[in-house]
């Protein structure tokens, strides 16, 4: 068992991890696809695809890592 401060310290951790991918994926990936050469059209949206997902899957991620943090907050206990 784990003391709530480092509950919450690795719940946090983890949320900013999250968070920090659904940026990454947008800003870095998803905003230059079309730019990419030597790439086909059918190429380009099956990767989008599967980023999107994982960029959507991530922001889901992050906001149940945000009911846990909630949660340990909130609760009495002080042992996880």
């Amino acid at each position: 068992m784990v003391s709530k401060k480092d509950t919450l310290d690795r719940l946090n951790m983890e949320k900013d991890y999250e968070d920090q991918l659904v940026k990454n994926l947008n800003y870095y990936f998803l905003s230059v696809l079309d730019d990419l050469p030597n790439m086909e059209a059918e190429e380009r949206q099956k990767i989008r695809q599967h980023l999107t997902t994982i960029m959507y899957d991530s922001a889901r991620h992050s906001a149940l890592f945000n009911q846990l943090v909630h949660m340990v907050f909130t609760s009495e206990n002080d042992k996880f």
